[in-house]
Parts: C-alpha cells; structure tokens; sequence
C-alpha cells in the first residue's frame, strides 16, 4: 500500500519509511503538510501517517484538509507522550487511531493492516480467477462471465475492471488507475485513452442502473463504481386470452328533455 508520512523529524521519518517498507509498504515521506496536500491534489496514497504536529499545521487540521482533496483517507497520528485530551482531540478531528512515539515495528505494521482492513482499501489480488458478485474474472484469458455472458477485454481493460470491482464504492485517481492498468506506458496520460476505456467497460460490462451499478467520473480525480438499487418495471395490464370477448361499455345516454314549462 501507499502511505504517506508527514514528520519533520528526519531521523524518524528514515525509521518508518525502513519499517512500513519491510511490511511491504511504499512510503512517500514530506517535512510539512502543506508539500503533502499539493502532492496529493495530484497524486493518491492509500493511508496517512501524521505526526501532531505535522510542521505547519496540528494533525487536528491536517486530516480533514486532506479528507476534502481524498474523501474517507484512513489516518494515524503518531503522538510523544500525549495527554489524554490530546488523544480524544486527535480522535475527534477524524484521526483512526493514534500510536506512540518511538514507533515499535511489528505494533506499527500491525495498526496500518488492521486500519486499512477496516477501510476496505484494496488492491486488486495477484490471482488468476477473481469473482466479484456476478461478475467472474478470468485473468488467464481476459475473459468477464456474468449472466450467462462470456466477454473478451484486452489486457488493459481487465486490469481497468478488476481494479474498479476491488475497490467498488470507492473513488480510485487516475494516478492509480495509470499505475496499476497502463504500469510503465505513458500512453493513458497523453489522450483521453482513460476516459475511452472506461466507456468500453461500461458497454462491454453492461455497468447501468438498470443493472444495478453505475460507473461515474469524478471531475479532476478519475472514476468510481457502485452498486445502485434497481427499479422494477412498470407493471402493465395483460391482454385478453384468445377467444374471450372483448367487454365493452354500453354508451351513455343523456336526457335530452327539457323541462315544460308551467
């Protein structure tokens, strides 16, 4: 995963990068949050770790600044000898949980996993078959079943789809997508190569309403699948059997008399 840290303590910053890195975690640190918040406007982190004071600004202010640019970020702060108001503020700013400064590795690696389960991040898994409701995928031949249906993808589409599915109400940037679909190819960032294959998958997939998910772009951030309720259809009256007379309705008469006079 993804985490960006913000600490000015250089030396402890080196620390988490080496023990986030040997939990198998990418870590991008920045000394303030206000370098952090310009990257994330166009890049995406999975997790932020924060320190209470991130070098400019509290992490009290720090997590729903970068919760307006990533809605629902998971985040941590890391604390020195906090006073319990300290915590319960950190808490109430949004915080996820709160750790100790020094860090000890294996209680770290096992909050940042416990916290993003919780968050439901994910990463597309590296298997061969994935199922994702009714949708069945087949990486070894870039095949999508659903509803008796067998549809072919390209490379690029499957990853595309599988990443949409895996993380399925949530928004996923286009510096993700590039990431994980397009790995090393520029080619997605220089056209509107996204925009099109997002529009293949929602005709090839059938992801409409009438089917119960709906895949809409985010202005200035990338893409976001979700399941949508159906609607039944109209009931509409049934014809008459053959053979049974059609009942109609006698015309209606009015009086046509009018009254005589006295």
């Amino acid at each position: 995963m993804r985490i960006a840290l913000i600490d000015k303590d250089a030396r402890h910053t080196a620390l988490m990068d080496r023990l986030l890195f040997a939990g198998g975690h990418l870590c991008h640190p920045f000394p303030a949050s206000a370098p952090f918040l310009e990257w994330l406007s166009v890049h995406t982190c999975d997790l932020l770790i924060v320190d209470s004071w991130a070098g400019d600004l509290p992490a009290e202010s720090v997590i729903p600044k970068a919760r307006e640019i990533l809605p629902g970020l998971p985040a941590i702060v890391t604390m020195t000898l906090p006073r319990e108001s300290e915590i319960v503020s950190c808490l109430h700013a949004g915080a996820d949980d709160c750790v100790l400064k020094p860090v000890r590795g294996p209680e770290l690696l096992a909050r940042v996993n416990a916290l993003i389960r919780r968050a439901g991040v994910q990463r597309p898994p590296h298997r061969s078959r994935h199922l994702f409701g009714e949708y069945a995928f087949d990486s070894t031949h870039y095949v999508v079943r659903f509803d008796a249906e067998i549809v072919s993808l390209t490379p690029k589409e499957f990853r595309f789809a599988v990443l949409l599915f895996a993380n399925l109400s949530r928004p996923v940037s286009r510096t993700h997508i590039f990431e994980t679909v397009w790995v090393n190819s520029r080619d997605g960032k220089r056209s509107r190569t996204v925009d099109t294959h997002a529009s293949r998958l929602r005709s090839k997939l059938r992801l409409m309403p009438e089917r119960g998910y709906r895949l809409v772009p985010l202005y200035g951030y990338g893409y976001q699948l979700d399941r949508v309720p159906v609607e039944p259809p109209l009931e509409l009256a049934a014809p008459p059997a053959a053979g049974t007379p059609a009942v109609t309705q006698p015309p209606k008469r009015y009086n046509t008399r009018l009254n005589d006079s006295p």
